[in-house]
């Protein structure tokens, strides 16, 4: 097993393909998006069944090394102060196939 850290970001949908540039120059290949995700926040409640990347959210849980960690967070700050949601940060066990 190896040592991680699980990120799990909530964020606007449109918002995507900025994410995965951020992943992808951070050099994390390791990430799962969840699609049509609601819940209740600062902004207020987002339902899960809309239609339209201007009014969903995604959910991405990222597996990254800890020496990625601080740099694809200043990636993802901004976007998460323009945009609001949620970024959760764990420590996580990786158990390699």
């Amino acid at each position: 097993m190896m040592d991680v850290k699980r990120i799990e970001l909530v964020i606007e949908a449109h918002e995507k393909n900025n994410v995965i540039k951020a992943l992808k120059d951070a050099n994390v290949h390791a990430f799962t998006i969840y699609k049509h995700v609601g819940g209740y926040g600062e902004r207020g409640q987002r339902e899960e069944n809309v239609f339209g990347d201007m009014f969903e959210n995604v959910t991405f849980v990222i597996a990254c090394k800890n020496d990625q960690l601080e740099s694809l967070l200043e990636a993802l700050r901004p976007m998460l102060k323009q945009y609001g949601g949620m970024c959760l940060i764990s420590d996580a066990k990786w158990l390699k196939h």
